[in-house]
């Protein structure tokens, strides 16, 4: 079904289309190198990172047409202490201030039990905790300057709190002897609900199951349960605590690798526990990756991704307007990470026939 725009800006988009024309053929480099590594002793330390610069546009008439921004500056260091002892820590340098995005020691004490403690991924999912130097569309969600509402499927289970990362204590394994490569991880986390509610003992718990039956396919079931601080709207006194959960199964078919790769998801759940409100939400990318067509240009991905999200209900805490989000695009690779992604998002929202649209293009550097 075609998604109208109510008034695409026909010359910012133009103009992004012949920047990324203009750097196509330079290219980000032939291959990427490994990451740096430092050994001394038994210690060793591999540092890695990435830069995403973003040209994005906006429909949204309140807002600059377009924008070139920042959109991650990282750097990452893993250190490995010993043959089961590691940590990694990868700090964000975009924005206004330094922020900590991984930081976390894991002790493997067998392939079939490990320890996390610190901040990482919740467990819930496979969108949310795919490195977004891999994920096919440049962005998870809807990222449209002008519209912070706009919720489908993924800005739903992150907005709520139900995925992303977190600061907890999770055991993960693939057990040897375990049927259809089975692996698991599960954990208990802060919770959204510490920060609204400081003098209660809030927390989230969170789980996740998969196997890989066959070949490139891997089936993934999730679950993921937080606290609700429950505030009066007058004065923000704490009334009560409850209760949320959602659920979540993915499938995925293919690698970040040349070939076919499908990636699809859904979830649901509750929106707020104390009104009774539910939502939905699924989201889905097919992409086809070329191999290597020439010493600098590794490969061309034409991709496309869907993402729905609905809500049942209504909730205080949560503005939401859901909707779907289309996005085509296409990536040019340059090596296994380093690529220009160029996309088009348009978001349609339920219920409204005032569309709006964003194209961007992303260029990566990653090591």
């Amino acid at each position: 079904m075609p998604i109208p725009i109510r008034r695409p800006r026909a010359a910012s988009h133009v103009l992004g289309l012949a920047l990324a024309a203009a750097l196509l053929p330079a290219g980000l480099g032939a291959q990427e190198a490994d990451s740096v590594v430092f050994k001394a002793n038994a210690l060793e330390v591999s540092i890695g990172g990435r830069i995403q610069t973003q040209f994005n546009t906006t429909t949204v008439e309140t807002e600059p047409e377009t924008e070139i921004a920042l959109r991650r500056v990282r750097l990452e260091a893993t250190v490995r202490v010993n043959d089961w002892i590691t940590a990694k820590i990868q700090p964000e340098y975009a924005g206004s201030r330094v922020s900590v995005r991984d930081a976390f020691v894991r002790f493997a004490f067998d392939p079939a039990l490990a320890l996390v403690a610190g901040q990482a991924h919740r467990p819930f999912g496979t969108v949310v905790p795919t490195s977004s130097t891999r994920i096919l569309p440049i962005e998870r969600g809807v990222r449209i300057r002008g519209i912070p509402d706009a919720r489908e499927h993924h800005n739903l289970i992150v907005d709520l709190g139900y995925a992303d990362r977190d600061v907890g204590l999770q055991l993960t394994g693939e057990p040897e002897w375990a049927p259809l490569g089975f692996s698991y991880a599960l954990g208990v986390f802060n919770g959204p609900a510490r920060a609204e509610a400081r003098q209660e003992n809030t927390y989230q718990l969170a789980a996740r199951a998969a196997i890989h039956p066959v070949g490139p396919l891997r089936l993934g079931v999730s679950w993921s349960r937080r606290d609700f601080a429950v505030q009066d709207s007058a004065n923000a006194e704490l009334l009560d605590v409850r209760r949320g959960h959602a659920w979540a199964i993915d499938a995925e078919l293919g690698r970040y690798a040349p070939g076919l790769h499908l990636v699809g998801e859904l979830a649901m759940g509750d929106l707020d526990p104390a009104t009774g409100a539910k939502f939905r939400g699924a989201q889905g990318w097919l992409g086809y990756r070329t191999g290597a067509l020439g010493s600098r240009r590794t490969g061309i991905e034409p991709v496309v991704r869907i993402s729905w999200g609905d809500v049942d209900g209504e909730s205080e805490r949560l503005a939401v307007t859901p909707g779907t989000l289309v996005t085509p695009g296409v990536n040019f690779y340059f090596g296994p990470l380093n690529r220009i992604m160029v996309n088009y998002d348009f978001w349609s929202p339920d219920g409204d026939d005032d569309s709006e649209g964003s194209f961007k293009v992303q260029f990566q550097a990653a090591f």
